[in-house]
């Protein structure tokens, strides 16, 4: 496949990953979603530690751990792709950092689901396997 349709469709797939994103985060009755109680974490490794010891449940456990990893790949695999300015770590690293302290802030304001500083390791973590995941390949 050329180099430009490679462009093009990451471009496409990037817009309809954030909105799924978006959808997941936000609307999605899934989850453990709760509205109107605010719910934060802002000590690192807390909740992953309660997970990583099965305090939840290896269900919950694979949801939430994986689930944080898993969402994010996608961001770090596709922006390279689609933009060739953020084909480096750092501004990959960057921009899902501001994409997951946006939507956890956005969580936190709109009192949906659950502000935790862990979800933002997760979330870097994915992103950067994406990211790696996109450099080995080579596309």
């Amino acid at each position: 496949m050329k180099k430009k349709h490679i462009n093009v469709m990451s471009k496409l797939l990037l817009g309809v990953y954030l909105i799924y994103l978006f959808y997941l985060v936000f609307l999605s009755p899934y989850y453990g979603r709760t509205t109107y109680h605010v719910s934060y974490n802002v000590i690192p490794f807390s909740t992953i530690s309660e997970y990583a010891f099965l305090k939840y449940g290896i269900r919950n456990t694979i949801i939430n751990i994986g689930g944080n990893i898993v969402a994010f790949m996608p961001l770090g695999f596709l922006l390279p792709l689609a933009y060739n300015k953020t084909n480096n770590y750092i501004k990959i690293f960057m921009l899902a950092l501001i994409t997951t302290c946006s939507i956890e802030l956005l969580q936190y304001i709109y009192r949906v689901g659950t502000c935790d500083i862990d979800d933002i390791i997760l979330n870097l973590v994915g992103a950067m396997l994406g990211y790696i995941l996109v450099k080995k390949i080579k596309i």
